[in-house]
């Protein structure tokens, strides 16, 4: 999955580029001109990692504060990206319930991202393992985790076709744009999804005490936070041919010893496992 047009580092290069000599501006302008304010603490980030410029950047400006960036503000691009999809999504059950289940994850060391997938059937039997290693290519910024995590988890699943619904270390529905890492994968890989998140994006829960209790955001439905005796809670959400009712109803049923359901714990532990196995390998 390419981002269109859009090189997260280039883009905060090019922009930088624009501050004239004598002048310096701020994580805050640079975030406005790429489009979302979000985006402040990854410009940060970026900025240290990839020294761009730093002494171009202040977060306590004394002097003249530059901020008429030219700019087509490409996170406007994502987000309006995102719109589309969730306009796509379909929020009613579409897959076979013979209960094959399949958990992605990712996860990271320096500019490596470390997908694996684990399939299981109802009984909690492990039927597949799967990993992919890939370049991270874009920062973390919250609402934006499709274009970090995306490529990753794409890549991971195509090797594999035997599930009828996969588990996403993400949210669906439950998202600013309705359009989560889950209901991204599921439109882009015409697969059923749910998300899964161990925080909320949007929305709060309807009733904290409760186990189960709805999710709501601008007075919509767009989840539900799942909480047990001895761990912190979850939540899920739809991502695509997935109802709300069905999503819960699979998540529970997954429910082991752990924080997470199965698949996802364990696609969690397996993609460590390779992170830690290349690390070494590459000194």
């Amino acid at each position: 999955m390419m981002i269109p047009g859009f090189d997260f580092t280039q883009s905060l290069r090019e922009l930088l580029e624009q501050v004239p000599v004598g002048m310096v501006t701020t994580p805050m302008h640079l975030a406005h001109a790429l489009g979302d304010p979000v985006a402040r603490r990854a410009v940060i980030e970026v900025i240290r990692e990839k020294a761009l410029d730093v002494d171009k950047v202040t977060s306590e400006p004394t002097g003249s504060v530059f901020s008429y960036f030219r700019s087509d503000q490409p996170l406007r691009r994502l987000t309006a990206l995102q719109e589309r999809r969730a306009e796509k999504a379909v929020m009613e059950d579409d897959f076979s319930e013979e209960g094959i289940v399949a958990g992605v994850d990712v996860t990271y060391r320096r500019d490596r991202a470390f997908a694996a997938c684990v399939v299981m059937d109802g009984d909690m039997k492990v039927l597949e393992i799967s990993s992919e290693v890939s370049t991270v290519r874009f920062p973390y910024i919250p609402g934006y985790l499709s274009f970090r995590e995306g490529p990753a988890a794409e890549a991971v699943m195509k090797a594999i076709d035997g599930y009828d619904v996969l588990m996403v270390n993400g949210h669906g529905t439950a998202h600013p744009r309705r359009c989560g890492l889950a209901t991204y994968l599921g439109i882009r890989l015409e697969k059923p999804t749910v998300g899964v998140a161990g925080g909320l994006l949007v929305g709060e829960a309807e009733n904290g005490r409760s186990a189960m209790s709805r999710v709501i955001h601008d007075g919509v439905e767009v989840g539900a936070e799942i909480a047990r005796e001895g761990h912190a809670p979850i939540y899920v959400s739809p991502g695509h041919r997935v109802s709300m009712a069905s999503s819960v109803e699979i998540v529970v049923r997954m429910l082991g010893d752990g924080r997470l359901p199965e698949p996802l714990r364990l696609a969690h532990i397996e993609a460590n496992r390779i992170g830690k196995i290349r690390s070494v390998k590459e000194g």
